[in-house]
This record gives structure tokens, C-alpha cells and sequence, in this order.
């Protein structure tokens, strides 16, 4: 695939060149796909015959990313080139070039262009920005070419282009294949752009003399090259076309500085090229003569045999769409934004314990973010005895970029901050991008070159709230940190097991963790990875010697990570996730007995565990026996509450699920307790139910709404302890409540507040 860079000036007619070079190139049977990279989105209409197409960045408003669909915006146009606009925000609303990159990533993630021969971008070039740098950045253009007149403005406009060039490529890279002239018929215009193209050491690749072709084409809304006649104009294009490809002379950037390009073009003391870059004057394509009479041809014509050169292309070609009174589209996201995807990511990385994270921001977004991981760890250490030592102290830097870094561009500092941590030697060095970085086109992507043979630097681009929800961040973290770090060449070996995406603000997550390790070295099993819970990189690296892998939720992101793992590492997995309550676990435990060879050892540990449990059901039944419990949740699995309750001798009278996800209906497995479930309700028919019904315990596992009345009143856990006896702290606290009377501990416990403020 050979992609090549249009760049020029606003309204000096690079569309309408990209559109019939493009068209030339398939009419002689290469497979085209032009890309728009103008906010104005009208580079392929002319291909599309005049036909809006819908851009990617309007397609992204709309869908999620698990929807989107690349045939939505890829179209046909003339020829059988394929078309595709990227599209930018309305005027005034957003950065532009913020645009052009999220279009890209969209374009590589579903491999957009690989069924084509040549790609052909069409790119604004008097905005210099990181954004529309990005069609010239060396993963993308092999070739570029500079379309410009003779006014001063448009050769200014090429100049920066030049420029921008520069900063991507080192002094030996060669990737300019020269300047287009698109003529005017202004005076003294060849002889600027002659002086020009010397002074920058480029060839006239091809000259466009002004035609009334150009503007019956545009009337009839089609590329120049579809009409009939005006051969002299088509010429150009496929004379062009023909010298496109890999073996065509290239060459340096060598923008000229301001003082000097107003010498060289304004002809104010002009200098002789050769002072400007020694050696330059005269450089041009082979085969083409840059003479006075601005012809461009070998004798003074366009084409190469030495005839006349084609016509001309009309200015003002570029429309700009009436979309007065049209109302942004809201982001739409599946489920509610508990944070950015910049904070999701930072949360997860530092769960990397023996790495570096630095988040690529301002100090702002990087405070925030850094009390959102502590704040858990302090909670449960101070209030729980729970110790999460990657939430306590975690190894979490900023860059802490400020206003000259969001217009100037911030990588340098990122380098620069990426280079101190390595002094560190640590496991890694993960790098996240915040909203602004990513706004400001900053390519964080540098960062991996510095990695040495301590040390890998992973970068994961979550861009604050561009990239999605905190959710998404998790989701590009974890994918990047597994695609980085596991050893593909890693063989299954021995007993052991990984602990597969954790829930990471949930209380639970240490005291879950350390029951089942507590299970499972009962088996001789041991834990090699958890990912990611606090683990490490070398845990990381290995994570393909353990035979046997454990969801800790039974989540759908834990059945995304789950696919995504046995798709490319043919990763085995257990049925279902970490158990809760009683039954389930007595499950769990036998298929790992089994999985391992050890059924025996967990035969025994449910013996064990069963006479704990039957025990203490035997105290509470005295207390619960008869008690009927009337119960609203969300739609979650509760038969590790139901079983217990049922065991213990009362009785569920009611079930209101609150399906507010839209899923199957999850609550239950057993079919005397799904008898009772009702999902259409209010609070009005609670009352209701509560009056004819009469239940002891109102149960719910959010705030409940119900007044006080001849019944207890409690809460259940939103995300219970998994193992056994999940649900006997439960079971104790009901029977000291019949006892005392008292409300649940939710609405009237104020043990926690006096130990921390007494």
C-alpha cells in the first residue's frame, strides 16, 4: 500500500487536484481509497458526484464503539475509488485536529485501508496543528505533495507544511515528492513559484493551467476526468499518476525561514539558492523544465514527451455546508459516566505495583485522579483494617503540562519525565494520556522508543473523556498492559491459577482475595497472577503459566477480558466467577478439586466448612424461624441470600427486581423463589404488598423509601464477600434485630463515624 499526502493551502483547489488524481490512478486500474481531512468534508464530492457522505466523527457521536460499523462511512465514488471524510466539529466548537486523529484511530482499528493499492489524503495545510500533522507523521504518508500558487499566502501555507514535515523526519529522511502548481494567472506567478521550488530544492511535479473544464466539471458536481473532451487537462493527472510510486524521487524538507521566503518569493534581495541550501538550485524531477514561461514540461510544455501541459483548476471550490440551528449530538455511552477514561486507566495502572505511572496532563487532572486511588486505600485501611498498599502509596507521576505546553505541544516534557523515572529502574513505566494531551495531537507514542533492556515504557492513550467513560479507560489499560507484557512463548505449568479483573473501588477486593487463596492453598494451589489486582510485571510476564483462569465477577467487561484472553493466548477458563454464599461454593470448590486432581483435599474442605455452616444456622433458626422477608433489589444474583434465608427457616413473601440494566432476570435459579419475583412495580404497590402482606424484614440493597412500621428494615450488600458463609453476617444481624428492634445498620450505625472522629 503506497499513501500519499495532499497538502495545501485553504481553497487552492487540493480537493479537486486529490479528486482527479485520484480518479486517474483508478481508471488505470489501481485500487484508490481518498481520504478527506478538511472540517469542511468536501474532498470527495466530486468522486460521490456531489453526494454528502456522512463523515466518521458524525458517525462516532452516535455509536458506541462496540457498534460501529466502518461500511458507514466508506463509499464508492468514480472509478470505483473509495471515499471517506473525516470531519470536523461545527465552527468555533472543538479542536479540529483533535478530530483528524480520532478519525485515524477509527480507520486503523478496522484496518480500513488495506484493501487498497494507494491512499490518497487530502489535508488543510494553513492550520499547523498536531492534529493535521498527523497524514504526515511516518506511519502514515510515504509521499507528499505541497499544491500551491503563486500568491504569497498559498506559498507561505506550503512553507509550513515543510516545516511541519521537518519535525517528524530527520535530516537524511526523504519524503516530499515535490509542489503542484496550481496556476492562477496572476502577475509574475511563475516566476514566485519558480524561485520557490529552487530555494526549497523541490521539482514542479506538474503545472494546472487555469480551464473552464475545471468549472463546467464542478458544475456537474464530477471529476474532471469523467467528462468528455478537455484531453489537454486530463494529461496532467495521469501524466502524475504514472510517476506515483514506490520508486519515485523523493525528497528533504527544507522550509525556508520567514525573512528568507519573503526574499525568495517577494523577490526582496533575493539570494542566490545555493546560500539558502548549498546545492539546491536546480534540484528538480527529472524530465521537467521549471523555465520563465512556467510551463513545466521538458520544452517549456506540461506533459513529458514535450507537449502542452492540462488545464487549470478553478479557486473556490471549497462549500461550506448551511447547518444553522443544528443541535450537538450528546455522547452517547452505554452505561452512566462514573469518570473519564484518562481516570479509569490511571486507577488500573497503578495496580502494577512495581511500576511508574506518569500521566501525561495538567497537575489538576493528576491531584484528582491520584485522591480518587488513595482515598479507598485510607478508607479501608482506617475504618477496616483492610491493607491495598497500591492505593496507599502508589508510584503515580504528572507531567503536569500547563498552558504554553496545551498550544506549543507537551512531548518534550513527556520524554523528558519518562527518561527520569528509568533512572528509577522500575518494572515499567506506563504513560496515559489526559484530555488535553490528546486534544493537542501529542504523539505519547514517542515514549516507547525510550524503553531499554530494564525497562519497557507502555503507553496507553486514554485521553480523558475522548476516549469514553472511566469503564473504557480500565478497558484500554488492561488490554494494553496484557498485549505489552505477556509472554506469548510461556507454557502452562504445575497447580496454579490467575485471578481475572477484580472490581477495583470495592471494599471486598482484598478480604475476597485472601479467602481464596485461603481455599485454594487447602488444595495446594497458589495464585500466579492477578490481573489486575496489585500484581507485578514479572507476574505479568508469566501470566501464561498458570493452566487455569478465575473471573473474579461475573461481569460483562469479565466476559470481554475472557474472549479477548482465549482468542490469543487460548487462555482456559473456569465456569462462572469467584463464588458467594454456601452452594456455590461447594461448586466452585469441586471443580478446581477436580481440574487439579485434587478431590479428595476438596471433599474434605467442604465437610469442613459444611458443619461451620449447619452449625450456626442451628443458633439463628431460634430467632429467624417463621420470619417472612419481603424483598426489592436490582437485578443481581442473590441465591447466596436466598438459600441461606430458606435454610434458616423463613420465608420470602415478595420479590420486586428493579431491571434496570434491561437483562435476562438474574436473581435466581430456583424456580420456587422466581414464582415470587415481579418486576412491574413502584413504590405505591411496595406499600401495597407491605400492607397485605405483613412481613417482618423489608430488605432492599439501595436507600429504601419506606416509612417506619411494625417491620425491620435492611440492607443487603451491593457486593457480598464471596466463600461459604457470605451470608451469616447477614443472618446475624436480622436475628439481633428481631431481638432489639432496632433499624438496619445502613440507616442507623454509627460505630464507623465515632472511630474515626472521636
Amino acid at each position: 500500500m503506497f499513501e500519499i499526502a495532499v497538502y495545501g493551502k485553504g481553497g487552492i483547489g487540493k480537493s479537486t487536484v486529490s479528486a482527479n488524481l485520484s480518479a486517474a490512478m483508478a481508471a488505470d486500474g489501481a485500487r484508490v481509497l481518498q481520504i478527506g481531512c478538511d472540517p469542511k468534508h468536501d474532498s470527495t464530492q466530486l468522486l460521490m458526484h456531489g453526494q454528502r457522505t456522512q463523515t466518521v466523527l458524525d458517525y462516532l457521536r452516535n455509536v458506541s464503539r462496540e457498534e460501529e460499523d466502518p461500511k458507514e462511512v466508506l463509499h464508492t465514488g468514480a472509478f470505483g475509488v473509495g471515499c471517506i471524510e473525516a470531519g470536523g466539529p461545527r465552527p468555533g466548537v472543538g479542536c479540529a485536529g483533535r478530530g483528524i486523529i480520532s478519525a485515524f484511530e477509527f480507520l486503523d482499528r478496522h484496518r480500513m485501508k488495506q484493501e487498497y493499492d494507494t491512499v490518497v489524503y487530502d489535508v488543510l495545510g494553513d492550520v499547523v496543528c498536531g492534529g493535521f500533522a498527523v497524514p504526515v507523521r511516518r506511519e502514515y504518508a510515504d509521499v507528499v505533495f505541497l499544491v500551491t500558487s503563486g500568491e504569497y499566502m498559498a506559498i507561505y501555507a506550503a512553507n509550513n507544511i515543510l516545516r511541519g514535515i521537518r519535525n517528524f523526519d530527520s535530516d537524511q529522511v526523504k519524503r516530499v515528492a515535490g509542489i503542484i502548481y496550481n496556476e492562477r494567472r496572476i502577475s509574475g506567478e511563475d516566476e514566485r513559484v519558480r524561485r520557490f521550488s529552487e530555494a526549497v530544492g523541490l521539482p514542479v511535479c506538474a503545472k494546472v493551467p487555469r480551464s473552464e473544464g475545471f468549472a463546467c466539471a464542478e458544475e456537474q458536481k464530477r471529476p474532471l476526468m469523467e467528462l468528455e473532451g478537455y484531453e489537454k487537462e486530463k494529461k496532467v493527472f495521469r501524466c502524475l499518476a504514472e510517476r506515483i510510486g514506490p520508486s519515485m524521487p523523493l525528497y528533504e524538507a527544507k522550509p525556508l525561514s520567514d525573512e528568507e521566503l519573503e526574499k525568495v518569493v517577494l523577490h526582496q534581495g533575493f539570494p542566490d539558492a545555493d546560500r539558502i541550501f548549498p546545492g539546491s538550485a536546480g534540484h528538480r524531477l527529472s524530465g521537467v523544465k521549471n523555465g520563465p514561461d512556467g510551463n513545466g514540461g521538458p520544452d517549456g510544455n506540461g506533459g513529458p514527451d514535450g507537449k502542452e501541459g492540462a488545464g487549470g483548476l478553478q479557486s473556490g471550490t471549497d462549500i461550506i455546508p448551511a447547518d444553522a440551528g443544528e443541535e450537538p449530538v450528546p455522547f452517547r455511552m452505554r452505561l452512566p459516566l462514573f469518570g473519564c477514561a484518562f481516570n479509569g486507566a490511571a486507577t488500573t495502572a497503578v495496580r502494577l505495583t512495581d511500576a511508574i505511572v506518569i500521566v501525561h496532563g495538567p497537575g489538576a487532572c493528576a491531584f484528582y485522579t491520584l485522591q480518587n486511588i488513595t482515598s479507598t486505600g485510607r478508607k479501608n485501611l482506617f475504618n477496616r483494617g483492610i491493607l491495598m498498599p497500591s492505593a496507599l502509596s502508589p508510584h503515580f507521576v504528572s507531567t503536569d503540562i500547563g498552558p504554553a505546553q496545551a498550544v506549543f505541544g507537551g512531548t518534550d516534557l513527556l520524554l523528558e519525565k519518562v527518561r527520569e523515572a528509568l533512572t528509577f529502574k522500575p518494572g515499567a513505566v506506563i504513560v496515559i494520556s489526559s484530555c488535553v494531551s490528546g486534544i493537542i495531537g501529542d504523539d505519547i507514542r514517542q515514549a516507547q522508543m525510550l524503553s531499554n533492556k530494564d525497562t519497557k515504557v507502555i503507553v496507553s492513550g486514554a485521553d480523558g473523556v475522548l476516549a469514553g467513560d472511566y469503564m473504557e479507560g480500565i478497558r484500554l489499560c488492561m488490554d494494553t498492559l496484557a498485549d505489552e507484557l505477556i509472554d506469548p512463548d510461556v507454557s502452562p505449568e504445575g497447580r496454579y491459577v490467575n485471578l481475572i479483573n477484580e472490581v477495583g473501588v470495592s471494599n471486598q477486593i482484598e478480604s475476597n482475595y485472601s479467602s481464596m487463596v485461603g481455599i485454594l492453598s487447602r488444595m495446594d494451589v497458589k495464585v500466579n497472577c492477578r490481573y489486575l489486582g496489585d500484581a507485578t510485571t514479572g507476574q505479568m510476564r508469566f501470566f501464561l503459566r498458570a493452566p487455569l483462569n478465575i473471573l473474579a465477577s461475573d461481569s460483562e467487561d469479565s466476559h470481554r477480558i475472557r474472549s479477548r484472553l482465549q482468542q490469543k493466548y487460548g487462555c482456559r477458563f473456569m465456569d462462572g466467577a469467584l463464588p458467594v454464599g454456601f452452594e456455590d461454593t461447594c461448586r466452585w470448590v469441586r471443580r478446581i478439586g477436580d481440574y487439579f486432581d485434587r478431590s479428595a483435599e476438596a471433599e474434605e474442605i467442604i465437610r469442613t466448612e459444611e458443619e461451620i455452616y449447619l452449625e450456626e444456622l442451628d443458633k439463628l433458626r431460634k430467632d429467624l424461624t417463621g420470619k417472612k422477608i419481603l424483598l426489592t433489589t436490582i437485578n443481581a444474583g442473590l441465591d447466596w441470600l436466598l438459600e441461606a434465608a430458606a435454610k434458616a427457616g423463613m420465608c420470602f413473601v415478595w420479590i420486586g427486581v428493579l431491571n434496570y440494566l434491561h437483562q435476562e432476570i438474574c436473581v435466581t435459579s430456583h424456580p420456587e423463589f422466581m414464582e415470587l419475583i415481579d418486576t412491574e412495580y413502584d413504590w405505591m404497590k411496595v406499600r401495597e404488598k407491605v400492607q397485605q402482606l405483613k412481613p417482618d424484614l423489608v430488605l432492599s440493597n439501595y436507600t429504601s423509601a419506606m416509612e417506619d412500621g411494625p417491620y425491620v428494615l435492611d440492607a443487603i450488600p451491593m457486593t457480598p464477600n464471596m466463600g461459604f458463609h457470605t451470608a451469616l453476617p447477614v443472618l446475624r444481624r436480622w436475628a439481633k434485630l428481631f431481638v432489639s428492634g432496632k433499624e438496619g445498620s445502613w440507616k442507623n450505625d454509627r460505630t464507623l463515624f465515632d472511630a474515626c472522629f472521636s
